[in-house]
C-alpha cells in the first residue's frame, strides 16, 4: 500500500497521520504523526474495535475501539479507560470500517470491507430493517471471522457481495438507506 495520509482533528486541532502497509503482512504498518513514527501491528476484533501492538520505536498494546455513537461523523476513539472526540477525513472508511458519511460516494451508508478477505455469512437481505449495531455481513481476513455492523438504523438497500466472494479493503458490501 501506498503511504496515506489521513487528516484528524481532536480539541480543535489537525494533524495529519501518514499511514503505510509494511511488506507482505496486512497487519503492519508504519504510522507517523507529529515527527514521532512507529511501526504497529494493528488487527481487528470486531467491526468497531482493533488490537494495536507497538512493534518498535516503543513498547505496549492497546485496544482502541472507534464509534460513530452521534451519526455526525465524529468517532468516540475508546483508548486506555479514556474517551477522544476526533473528527476524521473520508480517508477513515479504509482503517475503521465504517464505510463514508451519508451522501458521501451518494446512495446511502456504506459499510466496506476493512481489509482484503473472504465473505463467510451475509446476515441481512435487501429491504430488511437494521438497527445500529446489527451484524449485517461476517467477513474472514487473517484466519479471524469479523462481523461488520450497520453503523445506523435504516433499511438494506443493496447487499453488493455475496457469500464466499473475494473481497478487497474498501469494497462496498451493503449499502444503508
Amino acid at each position: 500500500m501506498a503511504e496515506t495520509t489521513i487528516e484528524i482533528e481532536i480539541d480543535g486541532n489537525r494533524h495529519r497521520v501518514a499511514v503505510e502497509r509494511l511488506g507482505p503482512d496486512p497487519a503492519r504498518f508504519r504510522i507517523a504523526w507529529g515527527g514521532v513514527t512507529r511501526v504497529v501491528d494493528a488487527r481487528r476484533i470486531d467491526a468497531e474495535t482493533l488490537s494495536l501492538v507497538l512493534v518498535d520505536g516503543g513498547s505496549g498494546s492497546h485496544t482502541v475501539r472507534c464509534v460513530d455513537a452521534a451519526g455526525d461523523g465524529a468517532l468516540d476513539v475508546h483508548v486506555g479507560g479514556a474517551v477522544v472526540r476526533a473528527l476524521v477525513d473520508v480517508g477513515r472508511a479504509r482503517f475503521t470500517g465504517l464505510g463514508a458519511r451519508d451522501g458521501e460516494r451518494g446512495g446511502g451508508q456504506h459499510v466496506t470491507a476493512p481489509m482484503p478477505g473472504k465473505v463467510v455469512r451475509l446476515l441481512v437481505a435487501p429491504g430488511d430493517e437494521v438497527e445500529a449495531g446489527q451484524g449485517v455481513v461476517v467477513v474472514e481476513a487473517m484466519k479471524m471471522e469479523n462481523e461488520l455492523t450497520a453503523p445506523r438504523p435504516g433499511r438494506i438497500a443493496e447487499v453488493a457481495v455475496a457469500e464466499g466472494a473475494s473481497v478487497e479493503a474498501e469494497k462496498v458490501l451493503v449499502v444503508i438507506e
